[in-house]
C-alpha cells in the first residue's frame, strides 16, 4: 500500500501513533507561525523546540 499523503510528508509519519502525529502537526503549525520549515533545519528539527511537554486534552 502506498503513502496516502503523497511525497510531501515524512516517510516516518505513517509510523506515528495518534498522539505523536498530533504533536508533529502542532510543531509544524508552530513552525509555520514563525516562518520556518523543516528545510531550515538540515540536521533535523531539535526535539521539543516547537512543542510543550503539556498534553492538550
Amino acid at each position: 500500500m502506498g503513502n496516502p499523503y503523497g511525497n510531501d510528508h515524512d516517510d516516518d509519519a505513517e509510523e506515528l501513533n495518534d498522539a505523536d502525529q498530533q504533536k508533529e502537526n502542532d510543531e509544524i503549525q508552530e513552525m509555520g507561525k514563525q516562518g520556518l520549515t523543516d528545510q531550515d533545519f538540515p540536521k533535523g528539527r531539535p526535539l521539543g523546540t516547537f512543542s510543550s511537554s503539556d498534553t492538550k486534552k
